[in-house]
């Protein structure tokens, strides 16, 4: 049975701010996990609780050891990448090229560009693409 044994006053605080005001929920989960098993809980128990396996537990415990509580966020890179980029000129020419019919419609913009470009996107994939775009200050789609 592995346990996170001794936690300085410090690390339980920054431990219990990430947990409560941390920006992201994995890095909340996993700060929670490492209280949870300074208070006795195994790693099976973690694991049930947080359903993840028990080997994602022994790796927050490592990275907790080895970088104390900055070591459980996410390390950037991680993840799915993105279909549609702002970087890629090629993506924004091919939102802004929508025809005129379909730019207050989701739906059929969304398939009109997976022909045009031979992605398979969501709605919610091209939604978050736009606001993306027209936060950006590229304001062309919206108007």
């Amino acid at each position: 049975m592995r346990y996170i044994k001794e936690l300085s006053e410090e690390q339980k605080q920054d431990l219990e701010e990430g947990h409560k005001k941390g920006k992201s929920h994995r890095f909340r989960i996993r700060c929670q996990a490492i209280l949870l098993s300074h208070q006795g809980y195994s790693v099976q128990a973690l694991a049930g609780l947080f359903k993840v396996s028990d080997l994602s537990i022994y790796k927050w415990m490592n990275r907790f050891e080895d970088g104390g509580v900055q070591a459980l966020q996410t390390q950037p890179g991680k993840g799915r990448k993105p279909l549609l980029k702002l970087q890629n000129q090629a993506h924004v020419e091919l939102v802004e090229a929508q025809p005129e019919k379909q730019n207050q419609r989701v739906k059929p913009a969304r398939e009109h560009l997976e022909k045009q470009s031979g992605y398979s996107l969501s709605e919610n994939t091209l939604k978050r693409f736009l606001k993306k775009l027209v936060t950006s200050g590229n304001d062309s789609v919206s108007g």
